[in-house]
């Protein structure tokens, strides 16, 4: 939910077009292309992400797991392989920009050639997530047993930079944290060091021309937060920009996208995401006399656009021996989305007229072989 990040949280996933080896081959000795599974806009945010854009990776790498024998030629992936994946995203209220990267070593698990099974894997890859204020690195494992559902942990040891304004700890969830407030209170900002755990299952699928995709996500974080100068009790919360929030030291917080998007031949997807955010404050986390109820939930609602012309696919994902391309399903995204619910951004301290924004570019490839 960055500075950014899309998701990255948000993040943005584009449809899957890569061969099976199984199918028939071309003339040049290439398989055909054919679409798999169908990913949608993803979030971490994104940024989200930008995700753009916490989102993790938003979109599932895809292969098959034999190669296909050619005039004695050995043509398709192999079972093993080393996948990377980038993103890079920037978003508007709250501001944000992101890199993300991973990569590392993919296996197939089934070798069928149907719907489900034929883009089924598991992979342990190396994550990184760069912001202008903070950075995030550790490793990631991903799971998808069947071509409808993905799941991934992900460790990261964070560092902040102590630059535009971050990382700022407050006292109480019930704290402000607009836009305006932090910009005020820069003196507060520190650099700091913590661990963050997120845990993602995505749910997708596709009927004709039409995608369906749910991405719920938990963080853990724990930071060494500074303490109140006067009373010395430890602050309970910080601000995240990622998911624009503040979120709970040592506690959770989950974020929600659902998208439904509309496929066109001509490599357009439009539909609509909706977000949701949620911390987890215990009551011991609020200031003595206070309310301890939850304000800070947050909801979004608002279009997406991914584009991935077909011939930047069929370009990219043609095989060269027994590998894919390098570099294929590149993939441009932008989301726009208004504030149904946010403590400062729907006519407090921001107009609820100004929609967060999010424009990225996202592609991945095989390393090896």
């Amino acid at each position: 939910m960055y500075i950014l990040a899309v998701i990255a949280a948000v993040l943005l996933g584009p449809e899957s077009e890569n061969a099976d080896p199984s199918e028939p081959v071309e003339n040049e000795g290439r398989p055909v292309e054919g679409p798999t599974a169908v990913v949608a806009p993803g979030a971490d945010d994104s940024a989200h992400s930008p995700a753009v854009v916490e989102g993790g990776e938003q979109t599932a790498s895809t292969g098959a797991a034999t190669a296909v024998s050619t005039g004695g030629k050995p043509r398709g992936l192999q079972r093993h392989r080393l996948v990377y994946k980038n993103l890079t995203a920037a978003r508007y209220n709250p501001l944000g920009l992101i890199n993300e990267f991973t990569f590392g070593w993919r296996m197939q698990l089934v070798n069928k050639n149907t719907t489900l099974f034929k883009d089924s894997y598991m992979a342990l890859k190396a994550h990184t997530f760069l912001t202008p204020a903070f950075g995030r690195v550790g490793p990631m494992f991903e799971l998808q047993p069947l071509a409808v559902l993905n799941l991934q942990v992900i460790y990261s040891a964070v560092g902040y930079f102590k630059t535009f304004d971050q990382l700022q700890s407050l006292q109480s969830p019930a704290a402000d944290y607009a836009d305006s407030d932090l910009e005020k209170s820069t003196d507060r900002s520190y650099p700091g060091l913590g661990h963050m755990v997120t845990l993602s299952a995505l749910l997708q699928a596709k009927v004709g021309r039409v995608a369906l995709r749910d991405n719920p996500k938990f963080y853990y974080a724990a930071f060494d937060l500074k303490s109140d100068p006067v009373s010395g009790r430890a602050d309970t919360v910080y601000y995240d920009q990622t998911l624009d929030i503040l979120q709970p030291n040592q506690s959770w917080t989950t974020t929600n996208d659902l998208d439904l998007l509309y496929l066109f031949d001509f490599g357009l997807r439009v539909g609509a995401r909706y977000t949701y955010t949620h911390a987890f404050y215990r009551d011991s986390m609020y200031l003595p006399g206070e309310s301890t109820k939850n304000r800070n939930d947050t909801h979004r609602v608002g279009p997406a656009i991914l584009y991935a012309p077909p011939k930047w696919r069929a370009k990219a994902a043609k095989r060269t021996g027994l590998s894919r391309k390098r570099w294929y399903n590149p993939t441009a995204f932008m989301l726009v989305q208004w504030w149904a619910k946010h403590r400062w951004r729907a006519g407090q301290d921001v107009s609820a007229g100004v929609p967060y924004f999010l424009i990225g570019f996202t592609f991945e490839g095989d390393w090896h072989p």
